[in-house]
């Protein structure tokens, strides 16, 4: 038994593609999807989800609704969401980026490695290079990707810490 068997613990205990229908055979917009478990397992994605949609469900393995997921398949992207309010509740993954929605907070992993947090308050980017800026309504704050250098700017201040020392001026 390898370690991850040991570790390994059921979440799910199945998954259902199904197709979802927004229009019926005459062209006529539905209040609610028709949805459709195709026979053969297989779907196009169509390229406007407002038409046709193609999706997974994932059941909980405890049975509770809100930890099920359903996976959105889209031409640009792909969808993840749940309805559990004590931990993620969306995940976006396009060809740039994958998205994370934690409560209030959104979190994004961009290609080059860099990432992005945002929140009701603030935003915070730890760019490719390691260099970090944090902007707030009140303050910017960045630092070098070497941590040597630091700056803090506010509307009426500017500081900041180089290898050549301290400088701070009002504005």
């Amino acid at each position: 038994m390898t370690k991850l068997t040991k570790s390994m613990h059921r979440v799910w205990k199945s998954a259902q593609l199904y197709i979802g229908f927004h229009r019926d055979p005459e062209g006529k917009r539905r209040d609610a999807p028709k949805v459709w478990p195709p026979k053969n397992a297989r779907a196009t994605i169509h390229n406007d989800p407002a038409e046709q949609e193609v999706f997974v469900m994932l059941k909980s393995v405890n049975g509770d609704d809100a930890q099920d997921v359903q996976i959105k398949l889209r031409p640009d992207m792909i969808v993840l969401r749940r309805d559990c309010c004590d931990a993620w509740d969306g995940i976006i993954a396009d060809q740039y980026s994958v998205k994370v929605k934690v409560g209030g907070v959104s979190i994004r992993v961009n290609y080059d490695g860099s990432i992005a947090r945002e929140d009701e308050a603030s935003t915070t980017w730890v760019e490719a290079d390691g260099g970090v800026l944090k902007k707030t309504e009140f303050v910017e704050a960045a630092m070098s990707p070497d941590g040597s250098e630091l700056t803090r700017r506010t509307p009426d201040n500017l500081t900041a810490i180089t290898q050549s020392g301290l400088v701070s001026k009002d504005r």
